[in-house]
């Protein structure tokens, strides 16, 4: 009988550390570090996006995906998913690239909105996942421009 409570207390704490390990990702910073477009076409173009993801906690951060939308002027320019997997380490930052696909049609609403406002501003909201034993947490991260 008493193995069985030792067993217990091991998968208890084996459980606990892996959950604190997932639910670590709340503290982490995000920041957009390099734009670069290419493949251009009549209708759009690519753009890929690196964004850094920094940890500032004791344990490794578990990004399961980010979605996020881009506005500019509060504009809806695009919007995606990415970041499926990513391990950040305990006090360390990494770098991942998403990939989109910019349609004209809506580069030049933004434009024109921005020339009328006289001012541009530019937003990214997303929201960060992280699957857990107890479930799939999110909760919305702010992503800065470096």
């Amino acid at each position: 009988m008493k193995n069985y409570y030792i067993i217990f207390l091991i998968i208890l704490l084996v459980s606990c550390s892996f959950i604190k390990e997932r639910v670590a990702i709340k503290e982490c910073k995000f920041s957009l570090t390099d734009v670069t477009p290419y493949d251009f076409s009549f209708n759009d173009l690519k753009i890929d996006f690196t964004i850094k993801g920094q940890n500032p906690n004791k344990v490794d951060a578990k990004l399961d995906k980010l979605s996020y939308t881009f506005l500019i002027n509060s504009k809806q320019l695009f919007s995606g998913t990415t970041g499926k997997g990513i391990t950040i380490p305990s006090g360390k930052s990494t770098d991942f690239k998403t990939t989109i696909s910019l349609d004209y049609n809506k580069v030049g609403d933004a434009l024109v909105s921005a020339i009328k406002l006289g001012n541009v501003t530019y937003t990214v909201q997303a929201t960060a996942y992280i699957n857990t034993v107890l479930g799939e947490i999110s909760y919305p991260v702010e992503i800065s421009f470096q």
